[in-house]
């Protein structure tokens, strides 16, 4: 039995425990900060990667699928520094680290696919880069299998900006709104899984639901399946002035993934390939 460790499990480790306890030829164990409740014979492990010297021992022999996002105290992801570190002694068969799409930087809203190469302009990305230019050296030294997955904006239920077109905050033009990538929980969960039966020694591979949208559109989705009235429409400089700091920030990027490796790799994981399908459903449960 293949033994896989959920590392820094949180909103997506949710969904995979909810598919993976469905595969009889793994066993799992979830790493989180907090004691949670289980099922499905799952191990729940607490452990903070902040901490140096981590009792990692059970992760020996398994393939760890790391979520846990980068610390913020530098520009260099200490967190995972660590963790590379407490792993060291251990057989690791494969690492699968779950990185952003962020790390291309804006491109003007072109086609980008694996070889581009990486432009982070947000802090967040930065760190990320930092990251998976760790696990590579690390993989590389140690021979371990690494798959990186980079990933778009991750939507899903509990996961809708619904609090913001409860306040009807302005739209940008269409006209002027940038175009943008996202992925379904669960679609990004069976990639997850799927990935640890790939029989690759290393691979970087671009995520999303391959349907590239506008941000616009994506939140007139929202308005029609709560059936609500669409707010007023803004220029996008008018946007600069009003939005958030953090939301200005994902506006000032946009890219569309080449996904076909992912197809290629992946046939059947993305059941949610069109945004319309995707929020109707996260918002029944």
């Amino acid at each position: 039995m293949n033994k896989v460790i959920l590392a820094g499990s949180g909103y997506l480790g949710e969904y995979i425990l909810e598919q993976i306890c469905d595969v009889t030829d793994l066993s799992v164990i979830d790493v989180c900060r907090t004691n949670k409740t289980t099922k499905g014979g799952v191990i729940n492990i607490i452990r903070d990667f902040d901490n140096k010297n981590n009792d990692l021992e059970f992760m020996n022999n398994g393939t760890v699928i790391y979520m846990a996002p980068p610390s913020t105290n530098s520009l260099s992801d200490d967190r995972i520094n660590n963790f590379l570190k407490d792993i060291s002694s251990l057989i690791i068969k494969k690492i699968i680290y779950i990185s952003t799409s962020g790390v291309y930087g804006n491109c003007d809203g072109k086609l980008v696919d694996e070889s581009t190469p990486v432009a982070p302009i947000t802090e967040r990305a930065i760190r990320r880069v930092s990251a998976e230019k760790q696990l590579i050296a690390f993989a590389k030294k140690n021979k371990i299998k690494l798959i990186i997955l980079r990933v778009p904006g991750i939507y899903g239920p509990g996961r809708l900006p619904l609090e913001r077109v409860r306040l009807r905050e302005p739209l940008i033009k269409t006209g002027e709104s940038r175009i943008t990538n996202i992925i379904h929980v669960m679609d990004l969960a069976r990639i997850c899984i799927s990935s640890v039966y790939l029989e690759t020694s290393m691979e970087i591979i671009n995520v999303s639901d391959g349907s590239p949208l506008k941000t616009t559109a994506y939140y007139e989705y929202i308005y029609q399946a709560t059936n609500q009235k669409l707010p007023e429409y803004i220029t996008f400089s008018q946007a600069l002035k009003d939005y958030s700091k953090k939301r200005i920030s994902f506006l000032k990027e946009s890219r569309i993934l080449n996904v076909e490796k992912m197809n290629m790799l992946f046939p059947k994981c993305i059941k949610y390939s069109d945004a319309k399908d995707g929020i109707r459903e996260s918002l029944l449960v």
